[in-house]
Parts: structure tokens; sequence; C-alpha cells
């Protein structure tokens, strides 16, 4: 067993019998699904109990797709919620320890994470890992461990396995950004997976309000030398998904390498995605220096190798009763931080 591995296990150990909640923070995407499904599933070989939360709409067609045609169990998070008998928090693909209360008050048991360090925890057991593709191939990676077994005539395991896959799948963008340990996890996930559901889930249709955000990033693109920004105007909660759609859609223009889109989400919220294909730009960093730490300490936004996103409040500004008004400020607003940032002239494309 890895050292890994093998310190997971005795921090599930030393809590067994307990019950768990598996935090998915910010929108829920396949990488953050299969990895609490995984989470839970180690789990209960300790006898710990699971629940899986999440905090923000599931908006991509493929996710809800993949939620809805594997039967995963799901906890939207409100405040009704009757969370009595909770032991401790688990955190999967993220490092955001911003929950709110009574969650806050939880102890942090593990942090499970493929992105770039972001700071220090008081988990007790944390592995992160910039150099691997995927959160679901590091929990591929403890099961076959043997810290969980697999059988290929159990259907949940056929479920688990196909979950996990995709969420590689994803976010290795088709392999294609994988790293030796991605590759290592799908070799051993593959004999599971249902692999006529996953392909099933990946033919989801583009829905018409995603090519509708997508026609708008299009007609409101703004090009700066070999970069693009692009504003999609106000967007549905639902659909805050289709701005990443429409970065990976813009991403693939000619002379283009790396592309911020964004927009005004549930009328609170300016919510951004960033890609690249770039060698010397670094997402997380450039988001970070564009936009920086809100009134809290933390940054409002960050990244991985190839792409990034942000959030950030409206605050009081949700309220202006001109919503043309409101854009035109926030559009010259995020346009500007960027010209700034890349140091250059702008160019109407």
């Amino acid at each position: 067993m890895s050292e890994s591995g093998n310190n997971f296990a005795r921090v599930l150990q030393d809590h067994h019998g307990e019950k768990h909640a598996v935090a998915i923070r910010g929108y829920p995407d396949p990488d953050s699904i299969g990895s609490a499904m995984a989470h839970a599933y180690i789990s209960e070989q300790f006898d710990i109990e699971c629940i899986i939360l999440y905090f923000d709409d599931i908006s991509h067609q493929e996710n809800r797709a993949l939620v809805k045609r594997l039967a995963i169990e799901m906890v939207r998070y409100d405040d009704k919620l009757d969370l009595t008998g909770l032991d401790a928090i688990a955190i999967v693909d993220s490092q955001l320890f911003q929950l709110p209360p009574p969650l806050n008050k939880l102890p942090v048991i593990s942090v499970v994470d493929h992105h770039k360090n972001q700071m220090e925890t008081t988990a007790e057991f944390v592995d992160v890992r910039e150099d691997t593709g995927a959160t679901c191939s590091m929990y591929a990676e403890y099961i076959s461990d043997k810290i969980a077994t697999m059988d290929r005539e159990n259907p949940y395991c056929a479920k688990l396995a196909s979950a996990l896959l995709y969420g590689i799948r994803s976010d290795t963008d088709n392999y294609l950004r994988a790293r030796e340990i991605d590759y290592r996890a799908a070799s051993f996930l593959a004999p599971y997976a249902d692999h006529d559901l996953l392909m099933s889930i990946s033919l989801q249709s583009i829905s018409p309000r995603t090519m509708e955000i997508t026609q708008r990033a299009f007609a409101n693109k703004v090009i700066v030398d070999n970069f693009l920004v692009s504003g999609s105007g106000y967007v549905r909660e639902e659909d805050r998904d289709s701005i990443g759609q429409a970065a990976d859609y813009l991403i693939q223009r000619e002379g283009i390498d790396t592309v911020l889109c964004y927009g005004i989400v549930n009328n609170r919220y300016i919510d951004g995605s960033l890609r690249t294909l770039s060698d010397v730009v670094d997402p997380d960093r450039f988001i970070k220096e564009l936009l920086g730490k809100g009134p809290d300490g933390v940054f409002y936004g960050g990244g991985r190798t190839d792409k990034g996103a942000f959030r950030i409040d409206l605050g009081v500004l949700h309220r202006c009763p001109d919503r043309d008004l409101l854009w035109s400020l926030i559009r010259k607003t995020v346009e500007e931080l960027f010209i700034e940032k890349i140091g250059t002239k702008l160019e109407e494309a």
C-alpha cells in the first residue's frame, strides 16, 4: 500500500462508526462527483456513514445526466437541512473550508485535491497533488491499494468505476492532459465500468440556453493580441456552466491561446471561466493576480494547468434597477482589468 493510502486508511479507522458529510465545493463537476462517491464507498469499509452535500446547482447537462443515469445520491444543502449526528467533514476536489454553520463547526478529517496548494490546513489527512490530472485518479489509486474492494458482479461498483472514469476523462480533457497516475487509474477502473452507459452520458445534446450564451460570448468578444475576453451578459444560475462551455468553444479560434469568459449569474455574482493553451500562462496565478482577494482574505478564484474560474459577489450592486447600466459597468471593469493585466492595446474583433 502507498504511503498516502496507508495514511488515509489510518485516519478513517480512527473515525470508525461515525457519520460524515462529503462536501463538494463549487459547482459539482464529474471529478468532484466521482471523488465524493469514491470517498463515501471507501468510508463504508470503515463503518462510516456518509452523506454527499453540494452547495451550487448542477448546471452542465452532462453533469446532470451523470447524476441521473448513475442514480448518485447527493443532497443539495440548505439551512433547513437536518444535519443532526454529523461528526466530521471531508472535502474532495477542493481546498475551500468556507462552509455555512453548523458545518463550519465540525472538524475536517480529509482534503483530497489535484489543484495547486491553496492554504495551510488542519485536516487530519491532506493529499494535494498538482501533478495529477484528476482527483478521481487519486481515489482510484486508494481503491487499487486495497483500502476498499471492487467486485465486477456488484452493480454499485460499476457505477462507481464509471463515475471515476468519467471524472478523469473530463478533467484531463479527454486524456490530452493526463499524467501517469491518470492512465494507471483508467486502466484499473476500465474492467469494472459500464462503457455503454458512459457513452450515453457523453452524447448529451447542447441545450438551447448554452448555445445562446455561447453566441452572446462570440458576439461580445474582444481580442488583445492572442488573448480573448468576452462577456455573456446575464446568465441563470442553472446555466452557469455554459460560461465555461463558451470558453471551451472560443479557445478553438485560430490565433488565440487564452480565453476569459464571464457573466452575471443569478443577478448576484460575476462568474468567469478561463481556458488556455499557452505554455507561459498559469491560470491560477493569472486569476489571482487579476482579481486579488475578497474582504474575507480568500482569493476570488484560481485554477490549474489549463483552466481556471472565479466568482465575485456583487454585493449591494445587485439591487441596481438598470440592468443595462450594471452590465455595461461590469463589462467595462472586467475588460479594463484584463487589458491592464495583459499590458497592451485593445482591438475589437
